[in-house]
């Protein structure tokens, strides 16, 4: 689903026919934004792409761009030309057949030839073969990359980008504005690009058209219900449809109308989230290896677990949500746990902070999540984890009711 009324490609296209600015594109995870941009780029020329993930200082940066256009670390330049030996009158007598009139000196003309080496620095030669080469950068998951790398980065490419120099970052909805923060100097020479989440009238297409290619019969209501499941997500959307069908013995396109399996749904629900989340739920949720053991927090309920499974389990209680602010929860872990069990908030904070560790170092592909300190909030990114909190996490204990 291309959501072309949204004109988001067009947006982009315009933004580096406008040049001279360093475009920032932001978006949910799993929205779709490299995807639109490679797209573009590929139409506008030659482009090259970096992964944020993957950058672990700014030489780093630069050396994957160097290695990406096949820069060389070295450069030799040759020098070429005639100099004149000079001789005086006395000694050009001494050679047999030469004669100098006057006393003056006579001069013998001799061809040389010499090689100097320089070292090219990564960073120029980076940025002076993307200007040479007119190549378009793509850096995906900017906010990936370490703060003060980041005002570097910023700081070289402001120079290529007032020459011609397209760039584009990407990055997710909370950390949109890193760029300009790192380097106020170029305030007003950012381009900001939102994707936006996508809303449920978009959502809705993916089960109609796909339920209507198989031939299966499905209500609106039920439609509704599989896309608000999906945390505003396409691609979850997508794998519940999927799975329903597979759940409801449905493997192709039939000749007849099916009916989906309405009783399989919640089966259909809680398998997805096993096989999506639970890496990643289970290694939050473990928290970093501790050197001695961990005090259990007593719910109200009877249960016992420390804080790192407490916390996971306040959040998955408030929804779970997107953006979950710190007092929200800790009026959750005081709902849940007894009053001698209630963790201070410093304690709460640095559990928050080593999920966050762990979420970037520890997790393939993009954190899910991410403790945002000065805004004292919690922000998930990923859907697929939000899924299996709401639905495995719990053990299903809500029913689910379709109609």
């Amino acid at each position: 689903m291309s959501r072309s009324h949204l004109g988001l490609e067009q947006k982009v296209m315009e933004a580096l026919a406008r040049g001279y600015a360093i475009n920032v594109v932001t978006g949910p995870t799993k929205s779709g934004k490299t995807v639109l941009c490679n797209h573009v780029l590929s139409q506008a020329g030659n482009s090259i792409t970096i992964e944020g993930g993957q950058v672990r200082s700014e030489q780093d940066f630069w050396e994957q761009i160097v290695h990406a256009l096949d820069v060389p670390a070295e450069f030799t330049r040759r020098e070429s030309g005639t100099k004149n030996d000079n001789l005086t009158a006395g000694l050009a007598a001494s050679i047999p057949g030469f004669k100098a009139s006057g006393g003056a000196s006579a001069g013998i003309a001799r061809t040389t030839e010499r090689s100097i080496k320089y070292n090219v620095s990564s960073q120029r030669g980076a940025l002076e073969a993307l200007l040479e080469s007119k190549t378009s950068l793509l850096v995906d998951d900017f906010h990936y990359i370490e703060r003060d790398d980041q005002k570097k980065i910023i700081q070289a490419l402001k120079g290529a980008v007032f020459k011609g120099l397209s760039v584009i970052l990407l990055a997710v909805p909370h950390r949109a504005f890193d760029p300009m923060t790192v380097e106020q100097e170029l305030e007003g020479r950012f381009k900001h690009i939102e994707i936006p989440p996508w809303e449920i009238d978009d959502l809705l297409l993916i089960p109609e058209r796909g339920f209507n290619a198989l031939n299966v019969e499905s209500s609106n209501e039920l439609n509704k219900r599989i896309c608000n499941e999906g945390f505003g997500n396409p691609l979850l959307v997508q794998e519940i449809c999927s799975e329903f069908c597979i759940k409801s013995g449905i493997f192709f396109k039939s000749n007849e109308m099916k009916k989906l399996n309405v009783s399989a749904f919640e089966e259909s629900l809680n398998i997805i989230a096993q096989s999506k989340g639970f890496p990643k739920y289970s290694k939050l949720k473990s928290g970093p290896d501790a050197k001695k053991k961990r005090m259990l927090r007593t719910f109200k309920d009877g249960r016992s677990q420390d804080k790192y499974s407490a916390i996971l389990t306040a959040l998955s209680s408030l929804g779970p949500k997107p953006r979950t602010s710190y007092e929200d929860l800790r009026a959750e872990l005081q709902n849940l746990l007894v009053n001698t069990s209630m963790p201070a908030k410093h304690e709460v904070t640095a559990a928050l902070t080593n999920m966050s560790k762990i979420a970037k170092r520890e997790i393939e592909g993009e954190p899910p999540l991410e403790w945002v300190e000065s805004d004292d909030a919690l922000v998930i990114t990923d859907p697929f984890l939000l899924f299996y909190m709401k639905w495995a996490s719990t053990k299903l204990s809500t029913s689910v009711t379709l109609v």
